[in-house]
C-alpha cells in the first residue's frame, strides 16, 4: 500500500459529539494542550453541532510553547494568537491574515440527511487557517506544543467531544509522548481576555465546563508531509474498555507508528466512532470530513450489532444494508484520496450472537476475506479477537480480550493495532529522513493570501 502523504496534521481522538446545556454560571473558559510530531506554522479548528441551534465561541487563541509544563500555562517567549472567523465557518484553505477579521465563532445548526432523516450526524464550523508557529520542541516527547483557549459565553447549548481522556495526561506508556490535556474553568471566568489569573493547572484540570473538550478536531499545517488516517463505527471502535474509553486501535497504530518514524513522517489520526451509532451515523459522520481532513487512508468496520431491521439487531436484512454502506462509503474514500483498509467483524457477547446474527455474521466475514482476494486491502482481525469452535468462529470474544463479553479491552485493541501496523508500515518506509526533530522518548511502559495543500 502506498498512501498519499498531506502538509494537514489532523488529531481528533474523541469523536463522540454531544449537547451541553450551559446554565447562567456554567460559562467560562475551556482549554486543550497537545503536540505536534512536527513543526507547524498555521493552525485552524474544527467545531461540531449536533442541535438545530447555532452556538458562539466569543474569542480562541492559541500559542505555541517551549514544553507541556503544566499543560496550561505556557513557556517561552511566544504570544498568544487569536483565531479568526472571516470565512464564517467554510473549510477554505486560505491563511487569513487580515487585522480586522473577526474573532467572534459562531457554530452553525444542523441539518437533516435528506437521505436517511438522521439528524444527529454533526455539523462541522472551521476557524480560518491562522498563521501559528509552532516553537522549539518539548525537551521530554520531542513535540512542538500548542495551548489553546476559549471564552463560551453561558445560557447556551454546545457541543463537545466526550470524554475529559485524562489517562492520557503524563501516561507515556499509553500516549507513546503524544501528551494530552483538557481542562477548563467555569462559572465565567475569563482567561482569554486576560491570560493570567490565580487558578493553579490542578483547577483547570478539574473545573471544565462539560464532561469532554470543546476542541474536537485540530488541523496543523506541518513543513513535512505526514500521514493521517480516519476511522469510523461503534463503541468497538472507539475504544470502549479501553484505559480511558477512547485509546482504541487507531489511537494505538497511529501513537505507535509516530513514535517509530518520529522526526521523519509526522501522523495524525481522526477517530468518528462513538458508541451506539449505526452504520447511518457513522459512515456519513467519516465521510463528512474527507474533504477537510484530507487522510491518508481510512479503516472501515466489518460489522455492527446496532444496526437493525424491523427491530432485530443484525439480522441478514441488517448486514446486507451495513455492507452495502460500507462498501459505498469505500469508495467515496478512494475518491477522495484516502486508501480504505476494511476489518473483517468483530465478535460480541453470547447472547448477542442467535443464529439469526451468527450466519450473516460469519457470511460477512467470508465476503469481506473475497474482496482482500480481489484487490480490496481487508484486515482479519476476526482471529485476533474471537473463539473459534471447531474449526469456525462463533462470534464471541476471547476471554483474555474482553472485560465485558461485548467490547474489545486494551489487550484486543493491542492486537488488532499490531495488525495494522504490520500492514501498513511499508508506507512510512520511505519517507526521508529531514532532520529537523528530535528523536521521541518515551517510557515503556482574503484572496490572494497564501493557500495550504495537501
Amino acid at each position: 500500500m502506498t498512501f498519499r502523504r498531506t502538509h494537514r496534521i489532523s488529531w481528533m481522538i474523541s469523536g463522540w459529539i454531544r449537547p451541553d446545556v450551559l446554565g447562567a454560571d456554567k460559562g467560562g473558559t475551556a482549554c486543550l494542550t497537545l503536540g505536534c510530531p512536527a513543526d507547524f506554522y498555521a493552525v485552524r479548528l474544527g467545531f461540531p453541532n449536533v442541535t438545530t441551534t447555532p452556538w458562539t465561541i466569543t474569542k480562541v487563541i492559541g500559542r505555541a510553547s517551549t514544553s507541556f509544563g503544566d499543560y496550561v500555562n505556557p513557556t517561552g517567549e511566544g504570544r498568544w494568537t487569536p483565531f479568526t472567523f472571516a470565512m464564517q465557518g467554510r473549510d477554505d484553505d486560505r491563511v487569513v491574515t487580515r487585522a480586522d477579521a473577526p474573532t467572534t465563532i459562531t457554530v452553525a445548526a444542523n441539518n437533516e440527511d435528506p437521505a436517511t432523516g438522521e439528524a444527529s450526524n454533526p455539523a462541522w464550523s472551521w476557524t480560518d487557517w491562522v498563521p501559528l508557529k509552532g516553537d522549539v520542541p518539548d525537551p521530554r516527547t520531542g513535540m512542538r506544543v500548542l495551548m489553546l483557549r476559549a471564552l463560551v459565553p453561558p445560557e447556551q447549548t454546545i457541543c463537545v467531544a466526550n470524554g475529559q481522556l485524562r489517562a492520557l495526561s503524563g501516561n507515556y506508556a499509553l500516549n507513546k509522548g503524544f501528551d494530552y490535556f483538557i481542562g477548563g474553568l467555569k462559572r465565567n471566568r475569563d482567561r482569554v481576555t486576560s491570560q493570567t489569573g490565580p487558578d493553579s493547572a490542578d483547577a483547570w484540570r478539574h473545573n471544565g465546563l462539560a464532561n469532554g473538550s470543546l476542541f474536537p478536531l485540530i488541523q496543523f499545517a506541518t513543513a513535512v508531509p505526514g500521514i493521517v488516517a480516519i476511522g469510523t463505527g461503534d463503541s468497538h471502535h472507539q475504544g470502549t474498555s479501553t484505559t480511558d474509553q477512547f485509546s482504541g486501535f487507531l489511537y494505538r497504530t497511529m501513537t505507535e507508528l509516530g513514535r517509530r518514524h518520529f522526526g521523519r513522517t509526522p501522523v495524525g489520526m481522526v477517530n468518528c466512532a462513538a458508541g451506539g451509532l449505526t452504520s447511518e451515523q457513522f459512515f456519513p459522520r467519516l465521510e463528512d470530513l474527507l474533504r477537510a481532513v484530507r487522510p491518508s487512508f481510512a479503516v472501515l468496520p466489518g460489522w455492527t450489532y446496532n444496526d437493525r431491521s424491523g427491530g432485530v439487531r443484525a439480522d441478514a436484512a441488517a448486514v446486507e444494508r451495513f455492507l452495502a454502506r460500507a462498501i459505498r462509503s469505500a469508495e467515496i474514500c478512494a475518491a477522495e484520496g484516502a486508501h480504505p483498509i476494511f476489518l473483517t467483524p468483530f465478535p460480541r457477547n453470547p447472547d448477542a450472537m442467535t443464529p439469526v446474527q451468527l450466519a450473516p455474521w460469519q457470511r460477512l466475514r467470508q465476503i469481506l476475506l473475497a474482496m482482500g482476494r480481489t484487490g480490496a486491502t481487508v484486515i482479519d482481525a476476526t482471529p485476533l479477537l474471537g473463539c473459534a469452535r471447531d474449526g469456525e468462529f462463533d462470534g464471541t470474544y476471547m476471554a483474555p480480550q474482553t472485560v465485558d463479553g461485548m467490547h474489545p479491552n486494551d489487550s484486543g485493541h493491542d492486537a488488532v493495532a499490531a495488525a495494522l501496523v504490520d500492514a501498513i508500515s511499508a508506507s512510512f518506509e520511505s519517507a526521508q529522513d529531514d532532520g529537523a526533530a528530535r528523536p521521541l522518548r518515551t517510557k515503556r511502559s482574503k484572496r490572494g493570501g497564501p493557500s495550504l495543500s495537501a
